[in-house]
């Protein structure tokens, strides 16, 4: 799978990826990350990407021609590296997105999709936010909470990290990513509580139930455990679907 990440701050963003389990995952080629300098594509020699809102206000928007041709790049760049590694390859699964507070929030199941593609392209939005016609060159925006932040790239490494674990391969044991939060038993649960040494701990001790060896009830209790910190958590995932 490839990953070009469009942003403001390059070194920002790389940063991130250099360090543990990113890290290993590009090493193995299972993940290739690409980092495009959108001032790569300013509209001239002093690098400007943005301009004044038409009708006023604060901040600065960032203008369509740079995101436009930034992203063409990328999706060239991709489809000359695919046709050369397989010419008989007639289309690729690929998406582009716009990290953006006004986006619907990332979740798993989101997750999940975005690891199937062959190419994800993201868009680090920034200071005001991006010329509205970039809609027409996206397939959707995304959001990591009701929050705002200054810029997209802390959105954008937070969905490559979540994407590049569910790869196969990326992570040491595959069976990670099948018993965790949003996936327990099939359901879209939070995580039942985990223990390891020492048994006791200050008068703290460990469920007897998991240290007695019985794995039909161990698995029983901990899916007892995932719905009861679900509903006191997060309850409105009880009936949500996956």
């Amino acid at each position: 799978m490839k990953i070009s990440i469009i942003t403001l701050f390059p070194k920002m963003i790389s940063s991130f990826f250099e360090e543990s389990i990113i890290k290993r995952a590009t090493d193995k080629k299972l993940v290739e990350i690409e980092i495009i300098n959108l001032r790569d594509f300013a509209i001239d020699d002093y690098g400007t990407v943005d301009d004044r809102p038409y009708g006023g206000g604060p901040g600065m928007v960032i203008r369509i021609e740079p995101v436009y041709n930034a992203v063409q790049s990328a999706i060239s760049n991709f489809k000359f590296q695919i046709s050369n590694q397989n010419p008989n390859l007639k289309k690729t699964n690929s998406k582009i997105i716009l990290t953006s507070p006004r986006g619907s929030v990332f979740n798993q199941k989101k997750a999940r999709e975005f690891s199937k593609l062959d190419h994800l392209t993201i868009i680090a939005g920034h200071y005001e936010g991006v010329d509205e016609r970039v809609v027409n060159y996206i397939d959707e925006e995304i959001s990591i909470g009701d929050f705002v932040l200054t810029g997209g790239e802390i959105p954008a490494a937070a969905i490559v990290d979540s994407v590049a674990r569910l790869i196969t391969g990326v992570l040491k044991k595959e069976e990670a990513t099948a018993q965790e939060t949003f996936s327990i038993r099939g359901k879209n649960l939070l995580e039942y509580p985990q223990y390891t040494r020492p048994e006791e701990f200050k008068g703290l001790k460990v469920p007897r139930i998991i240290m007695e060896g019985n794995h039909k009830k161990i698995e029983e209790w901990r899916l007892e455990e995932a719905l009861k910190a679900t509903k006191k958590r997060r309850p409105e995932l009880i009936d949500s679907k996956k």
